[in-house]
């Protein structure tokens, strides 16, 4: 079974990354197109923290390593653009939640892990988790959750 059909028949939400918002809102990959097309619909609701949805507007790339294509330009737009046709909702942590994903960032700089994609991965981690929404991620952007386990967080992150 896809990752899309998986998802539309067990979650009504979902919470997004920036990897897997830029994936959607530009309709990068089949399950991005997929996914999009149903958020559009209505059959899936996304959500993603304001500091994934910054990332994402700021990616240079698709993180795709077989893609070819020049994404360097609009890509903000293309985000901006599914949030309005109501493609994504932006959720604000609170206080507590923020410095919840800062000390998670913490773990990671520990690591040597660094970035504004692994600070948004802990937002997002961590509104997952806070939710009980599913996460949807890239297979490129696993090392953005490679110190979940050591901060005792368990997640199914849905890759596309």
């Amino acid at each position: 079974m896809a990752v899309q059909d998986d998802l539309l028949e067990t979650a009504g939400i979902a919470v997004v990354d920036p990897f897997s918002l830029y994936r959607i809102a530009v309709s990068h990959t089949p399950d991005g197109r997929a996914l999009g097309d149903a958020a559009r619909a209505g059959t899936i609701r996304f959500i993603t923290p304001a500091m994934a949805f910054a990332v994402a507007c700021g990616m240079r790339t698709c993180w795709d390593e077989e893609c070819d294509q020049d994404h360097r330009h609009g890509t903000g737009t293309a985000i901006r653009k599914f949030l309005e046709a109501g493609g994504v909702e932006i959720v604000h942590l609170t206080p507590a939640e923020t410095v919840s994903a800062g000390q998670l960032y913490a773990g990671y700089l520990d690591r040597r892990i660094t970035g504004a994609e692994v600070m948004a991965a802990c937002h997002s981690a961590l509104l997952s988790k806070n939710s009980g929404s599913p996460l949807i991620s890239a297979r490129r952007a696993s090392y953005c959750y490679s110190a979940l386990d050591q901060a005792n967080i368990s997640l199914r992150i849905n890759l596309i």
